[in-house]
């Protein structure tokens, strides 16, 4: 006599089948904007600003990031839940911090931390360049190196937190995107002069009256 034992376990219940559908048709991917593309625009509130710099100071109340600059800007995502990764990303920025500067570029960290806790993970390193916290992911996801429906931590061992994945940008005054890399794994280190050379370019097309 043939047996019914496991004749229910490759069925779900009506409601299932009709959540499992939802979640796929609703999932978003991770789409990161790439060079060429423009950022959409931002806003800075003063009660996120974490640390400030020159490109910080004048800031009141939720600003436009486009009236902040006037050189390009160096866009740099970062979190504390990205482990070693996070920290070695904030020691690479730092070391770089001075020669962005000199080739005529500004930089902006955007954490998805609060002002505590990201002071609280990095006690031990003087960061010099602004940063502000990232409420909600918002500029990530205009990025779009955030989802909610495609988490990091579905594809990444040891993050576990709802978080981007890494991504720095050289921005235009106008927002269009000179240089991007991103870091889909978790696996690569801050190319150095691929970065300050977008940085040098993007400055010098700007001096010369060439639209940016």
């Amino acid at each position: 006599m043939s047996s019914n034992f496991n004749r229910y376990a490759d069925l779900l219940p009506e409601y299932e089948l009709e959540f499992v559908k939802r979640s796929d048709k609703d999932r978003k991917s991770i789409s990161p904007l790439h060079a060429g593309d423009t950022l959409p625009a931002f806003y800075i509130n003063k009660k996120n600003i974490i640390a400030t710099s020159d490109i910080l100071k004048s800031v009141q109340g939720p600003q436009p990031i486009t009236q902040l600059i006037d050189r390009p800007l160096v866009l740099a995502f970062h979190s504390i839940h990205w482990n070693s990764y996070g920290n070695r990303l904030l020691e690479e920025l730092n070391d770089i911090y001075a020669d962005i500067r000199v080739m005529g570029g500004q930089l902006l960290l955007v954490t998805t931390d609060e002002k505590e806790h990201f002071e609280q993970a990095t006690s031990g390193l003087q960061l010099p360049f602004a940063s502000i916290w990232d409420q909600q992911n918002q500029i990530a996801t205009k990025a779009g190196i955030y989802s909610s429906t495609d988490p990091i931590w579905d594809r990444i061992s040891g993050v576990n937190e709802d978080v981007p994945v890494p991504a720095i940008y050289v921005l235009t005054p106008s927002l269009k995107i000179a240089y991007s890399s991103v870091d889909l794994w978790l696996e690569k280190s801050l190319e150095k002069r691929d970065l300050l050379s977008a940085v040098y370019q993007a400055s010098h097309q700007g001096s010369h009256g060439i639209a940016i």
